[in-house]
């Protein structure tokens, strides 16, 4: 790649590169949640299971 390329790629990229990176945590965030909420449904079901017998 030559130095007129790189200087545009980088020119595109480094500007929004801060909202990649935050978009970045809050997936990470909403994954930990999602398998928080998911322990706590197979939680629920094997309890479900043991009153409820179904």
């Amino acid at each position: 790649m030559d130095i007129e390329t790189l200087g545009i790629v980088l020119g595109a990229v480094l500007p929004i590169y801060p909202v990649l990176f935050t978009i970045h945590q809050k997936i990470g965030q909403y994954d930990e949640i999602v398998e928080e909420f998911r322990k706590l449904q197979n939680e629920h079901e094997s309890h479900r299971e043991i009153y409820h017998g179904t």
